[in-house]
C-alpha cells in the first residue's frame, strides 16, 4: 500500500511549477550570455570574472517597485515590471559612477504560474540588457498563503564597478556647478501608493483611454505652449502609469568618459529634495529652475487630480529621471553625449553656498 502522507504539494507548493518556470525562462533569457560568465543558470551561485583595474571598487545597490506592481497586476501586464526593477538598482549604481556589472532578482509569489513567472523575468532580462549588465541569478519563491489572489512582490540586487578614483560624490562638487537634467519615461516607479489613491477617489478605470480633449475627470492632458501628448492617441492610463522606467547607465558610463561629472542625482521616491540634495555637500545648496523644463503630460494629470507643485516635487520626478552636477566648462559637450544617446536633456540649475538655506530650492514654476 503506497504511503499516502501529506506532501508539500499538499501545503501549497508545486515543485513541478517551479521547474517549468526555470525551463521557460532558460528559453527566455538573452543578458545571461556574456564572456565574464562563468557557468550558466541553475547552480547555487552564479559566478564571473572581474575586469581589471588598477584600484577597483564595487558598488552596491538594491531596490523594488513598490504598489506599481498593483497596477500591472490589475492591468495585466506583467512583462514591463521586471525592466523596472532592474532600473531602480542600476541607476543608483550608475548614478555613483559605477558600470553594472551583474543583477539579482527575487520574486516571491502565492502559486507558481510558469507562464507568468517566465514573464516577468523576461523583463528583468530586457532590463539587463538595455542596463548592459548581467542576469546572473535569481530566486522565485511561493509563499502559499501569504499572497492571495495572484499577488506577488520583487526586489533586485545590482553590483557595479569603477575605478576609485573615477567615482562621483558630493566631495567633488563646486560652488558655480551646472545642474542637467535627463527626461524621464514617466512616472517611473515611485509614489504609486498615492496614484492609486486618485484612482480611487476619481473613480478612473486602468483601461480607460489617457487622452481626452472632451475633458474627462482629469484626463485632459494637452497642456498649452504648444506642447502635444507625448503618448499614443489610444493608450490607457494603466499604458502610460506603466511605462517602464528609464535606464540610464550607458548613458552615465559615456557623461563618465566624457568627464567633467562630479555628482548624479537618481530622482526617486522622496522626489528632488532628498534625491539632489544627497549629491551636494553640507555648505552648498543645488538651486533648481522650474521653468527650465515641461514635466511630460502624465505630471499635468497628476496636478489636476489634486496633487499640488509642492507635492508633485516631493513625491515624483517631475520629468527628470536624473539629475547630472558638472562643471560649467564641460557642459555643452555633454549635452551633446546626451543627445547621442537618444536622451533629451537640458540645464535645470546651478550650484550655490547654502548659508542657512536648505540643500534644494527652487525659482520660477513648473509649467503643467
Amino acid at each position: 500500500m503506497a504511503d499516502e502522507g501529506f506532501t508539500y504539494k499538499d501545503a501549497g507548493v508545486d515543485v513541478e511549477a517551479g521547474n517549468r518556470a526555470v525551463e521557460l525562462m532558460k528559453q527566455r533569457l538573452k543578458s545571461t550570455k556574456h564572456p565574464l560568465v562563468l557557468g550558466g543558470l541553475g547552480g547555487f551561485g552564479g559566478a564571473m570574472r572581474l575586469p581589471k583595474l588598477k584600484d577597483p571598487v564595487l558598488v552596491a545597490g538594491t531596490d523594488g517597485v513598490g504598489t506599481k506592481i498593483e497596477v500591472a497586476r490589475t492591468v495585466g501586464k506583467l512583462g514591463t515590471i521586471g525592466i523596472d526593477l532592474v532600473a531602480m538598482s542600476v541607476n543608483d549604481v550608475s548614478a555613483c559612477g559605477a558600470v553594472p556589472l551583474f543583477f539579482l532578482d527575487y520574486l516571491v509569489v502565492g502559486a507558481v504560474v510558469p507562464e507568468e513567472v517566465a514573464e516577468i523575468v523576461a523583463g528583468v532580462d530586457e532590463g539587463c540588457l538595455r542596463a548592459q549588465c548581467v542576469l546572473l541569478g535569481g530566486e522565485t519563491a511561493e509563499h502559499p498563503g501569504q499572497f492571495p489572489g495572484g499577488d506577488f512582490d520583487m526586489a533586485g540586487f545590482a553590483v557595479g564597478l569603477a575605478e576609485r578614483d573615477e567615482l562621483w560624490g558630493p566631495s567633488l562638487v563646486k560652488e558655480g556647478d551646472v545642474l542637467v537634467g535627463i527626461d524621464s519615461s514617466g512616472v517611473h516607479s515611485n509614489g504609486f501608493s498615492l496614484i492609486r489613491r486618485l484612482l480611487a477617489e476619481h473613480a478612473i478605470d486602468l483601461h480607460s483611454n489617457f487622452i481626452s480633449e472632451g475633458g474627462g475627470v482629469g484626463l485632459c492632458i494637452i497642456p498649452g505652449d504648444g506642447v502635444g501628448p507625448c503618448y499614443e492617441p489610444h493608450s490607457t492610463v494603466g499604458d502610460v502609469l506603466l511605462t517602464p522606467t528609464a535606464i540610464y547607465s550607458p548613458l552615465l558610463h559615456d557623461l563618465g568618459h566624457a568627464g567633467g561629472v562630479h555628482a548624479a542625482a537618481h530622482i526617486t521616491g522622496g522626489g528632488f529634495p532628498d534625491n539632489v540634495g544627497r549629491a551636494v555637500p553640507d555648505e552648498l545648496a543645488a538651486v533648481i529652475d522650474l521653468d527650465g523644463w515641461v514635466p511630460s503630460p502624465v505630471f499635468s494629470w497628476l496636478h489636476g487630480l489634486g496633487v499640488e507643485r509642492p507635492e508633485l516635487l516631493n513625491t515624483f520626478n517631475c520629468g527628470l529621471g536624473m539629475v547630472v552636477v558638472m562643471a560649467p566648462e564641460h557642459v555643452e559637450k555633454n549635452l551633446a553625449v546626451i543627445e547621442k544617446g537618444a536622451h533629451a536633456a537640458r540645464v535645470v540649475g546651478e550650484v550655490v553656498p547654502r548659508g542657512d538655506g536648505a540643500a534644494v530650492r527652487y525659482r520660477g514654476e513648473l509649467k503643467l
